[in-house]
């Protein structure tokens, strides 16, 4: 019974220091996953002015004060499109709050044929998402694209798929914008709902 006393206390110290050191490596761990992006001004939302669904014209600055996740895409496309935004739509689907919380934004790189009706229909293609499907002239997406660092260009049309004529290729990431119009993060889109939550919690809910 000595013997084993004698081992109880080290065996603590040693379990205690083990816990001691998960809790550091894990929230140093999440540090630097949120400074792997410093916070960068987004000067583009006080500078472009892009199209709602109902032909309106929406100053992005509209969406200050809040924070927002935005996503390029365009309607047209067959699947990477579609993917991201429906785990974005199952990921506030878990905590439905985060829906009045959060803009959810969809910026069309397409706007040759992404008219107004085609983005009504777009939105409800995700609903309960709260989706401001938005498109503007080449000049106002580029100019968005750009301050994102994002990319994108027409390419040839994948036979046997629905993206018609041809297809844009672009950048395929979730861009976490907060109240006052800074980039603090990007995720890659294809990420699961899971995911997803986790990122939003850790970028852009207090």
């Amino acid at each position: 019974m000595t013997d084993q006393k004698k081992w109880v206390w080290p065996s603590a110290l040693l379990l205690i220091f083990a816990l001691a050191g998960f809790w550091i490596t894990r929230s140093y761990l999440q540090d630097a996953r949120s400074l792997q992006r410093p916070a960068r001004q987004l000067q583009s939302f006080q500078q472009v002015e892009l199209m709602d669904s109902k032909s309106r014209t929406v100053p992005l600055q509209r969406y200050t004060g809040q924070p927002k996740i935005l996503y390029l895409g365009y309607s047209h496309c067959p699947d990477m499109c579609p993917m991201a935004l429906s785990n974005l739509s199952r990921a506030l689907k878990q905590e439905p709050e985060l829906q009045t919380r959060i803009q959810t934004i969809f910026v069309s790189v397409d706007p040759e044929r992404d008219s107004p009706d085609q983005l009504g229909r777009y939105e409800k293609q995700f609903a309960p998402l709260r989706l401001a499907a938005l498109t503007g002239t080449e000049e106002q997406v580029q100019l968005l694209a750009t301050d994102l660092g994002a990319r994108y260009e027409k390419a040839q049309a994948t036979p046997g798929t629905s993206m018609g004529e041809y297809g844009v290729n672009h950048s395929l990431l979730f861009y976490f914008i907060d109240e006052e119009n800074r980039l603090v993060a990007t995720t890659p889109s294809g990420i699961s709902p899971d995911a997803i939550l986790d990122a939003i919690k850790l970028h852009l809910i207090d």
